[in-house]
């Protein structure tokens, strides 16, 4: 299909001065007035096509190395770097800063999500155990109390524990004694069945013992570790300050809007 130029479509109408003036009388219908507007339209598409074109020009850039680079496009490697869009000219139409990293801190993982908030729950416990201790106790003797009947409840099971253990010994002597008068006849298999529990029984009752002793000591040691605290609370030492918000729940912080209040005050 021939295209007709723009002048061989209004040459018929037989006024060159007003298309040199951009006026055109269309008088031969609508397809000529069709014609002669997608025409019009397509010259502009090819105008804005050039102006894009040259307004587009080439863009400075500087790789790693200090190797400076014209292209037509941005590479992917250069998009975050400095550049500088000239035009056909030469001269500058845009310049763009190298983008800055992201001063924004990095996403926590899981891991240390869950570090965080073990954190935060052993300074509510250490919190709560301070609390705890300041009101159970008065003073540093009530703690040395506390802590003898403790022992002594512990050492009291484990004496029960060894007078056990002499009287099913002395029950064992009894059966190997017994062992002797059955000669030579075979012992009876319920003597041997009792000495053997006795046995089984006895090292229960170390095992016992042992755990026991073990007990005692840690009770001992926690007892005294409560008492150095309690000295540290009271005498308010650094560190040893009970914190409580305004709203009365208590919190290990240093934050602004946490009031350090001493011990009696806790205890109320």
């Amino acid at each position: 299909m021939r295209v007709e130029s723009f002048e061989e479509i209004v040459k018929p109408l037989g006024n060159r001065a007003a298309v040199a003036r951009g006026i055109v009388r269309v008088e031969n219908g609508p397809v000529r007035r069709t014609t002669v507007l997608l025409t019009m339209l397509l010259v502009g598409v090819c105008m804005l096509a050039v102006a894009s074109h040259a307004e587009a020009g080439l863009y400075k850039w500087t790789d790693e190395r200090g190797k400076v680079h014209y292209t037509d496009k941005i590479p992917p490697e250069a998009v975050n770097r400095e550049n500088v869009q000239l035009n056909r000219q030469g001269l500058t139409i845009r310049k763009t800063e190298q983008a800055r990293p992201s001063t924004q801190p990095l996403a926590k993982t899981e891991t240390d999500e869950q570090r965080a908030r073990q954190a935060e729950r052993d300074k509510l416990l250490a919190v709560r155990r301070d609390r705890a201790l300041i009101e159970s106790y008065t003073n540093e003797n009530e703690i040395d109390l506390a802590k003898t009947r403790a022992v002594a409840t512990i050492d009291g099971q484990v004496q029960s524990a060894q007078a056990y253990i002499a009287q099913m010994q002395k029950r064992r002597d009894e059966l190997e004694g017994k062992k002797g008068t059955f000669a030579p006849r075979p012992v009876p298999g319920a003597l041997v069945l009792e000495i053997e529990t006795i046995d089984a029984e006895v090292v229960r009752q170390h095992e016992f013992i042992a755990a026991k002793k073990k007990e005692s000591a840690n009770v001992a040691a926690r007892y005294d570790a409560d008492k150095q605290r309690f000295h540290e609370l009271r005498s308010g030492e650094p560190g040893s300050a009970v914190v409580a918000t305004d709203d009365g729940r208590y919190s290990p912080g240093n934050a602004p809007a946490l009031k350090l209040t001493n011990a009696s005050s806790v205890a109320r």
